[in-house]
């Protein structure tokens, strides 16, 4: 693949504060950025060349979208794989949709962390009442219950002081597919952002400590 230097249109899936912060990023840095979503005036699209506002289910205005862009990248996780599929017949998608896959749900992105031979917390998928009080009894308290897709910045997540807490969260979900978590008590949270090229060569850009006020990346 030939590499994407400054002076290329990167498009992004979605429109939020981190897209906002990757576009001004890839500005400095020379690239042009168009982004794609249902909404208008978002955060990414103020600092983009180029804002399209179309539903995600829109594969022909995605794959019109992609057509005029050198890559496509994510924003955020909850892109419809169909969406990624239709981006990926026009330009390369990076990470690709198989990747989108795996993390945009909870179960799924653990089992494969899991699988892999990486640390993870114990935990157990819930999908009915009894699966819930199954995990429930497995994991015990304190525990978390988190929705298996879509949660962030807090929402979807409810923590279990008490086992007899469960029924209560997960009907504060909507008895959604969801995913019982161990509580750990830690001491701080760390991201380490790390690119692999198509040679397979790996840059990382170090340990960042991550710090929050209520529930929320600060």
């Amino acid at each position: 693949m030939t590499p994407i230097l400054p002076g290329s249109t990167v498009g992004v899936l979605g429109s939020g504060q981190l897209g906002r912060l990757f576009a001004i990023a890839a500005r400095r840095m020379g690239y042009r950025v168009h982004t794609f979503s249902p909404d208008d005036d978002t955060p990414t699209g103020q600092v983009s060349d180029r804002e399209i506002c179309a539903p995600y289910e829109d594969l022909d205005a995605v794959r019109a979208f992609a057509r005029d862009v050198d890559v496509v990248t994510f924003e955020f996780e909850n892109v419809p794989g169909e969406t990624a599929k239709a981006a990926a017949e026009a330009a390369p998608v990076r990470p690709g949709g198989d990747v989108l896959h795996v993390v945009q749900n909870r179960i799924r992105e653990k089992s494969f962390l899991s699988r892999e031979g990486f640390p993870v917390v114990e935990f157990a998928p819930v999908t009915s009442a009894a699966e819930l009080e199954a995990a429930v009894a497995l994991i015990g308290a304190p525990a978390v219950l988190k929705t298996a897709r879509s949660g962030y910045d807090g929402k979807g997540q409810a923590k279990l002081d008490r086992a007899s807490d469960g029924l209560e969260a997960w009907d504060s979900f909507g008895r959604v597919e969801s995913i019982l978590e161990r509580f750990v008590s830690f001491e701080t949270e760390i991201s380490v952002v790390v690119a692999r090229a198509l040679d397979g060569t790996v840059s990382d850009f170090g340990a960042i400590e991550n710090e929050h006020r209520n529930h929320i990346l600060d």
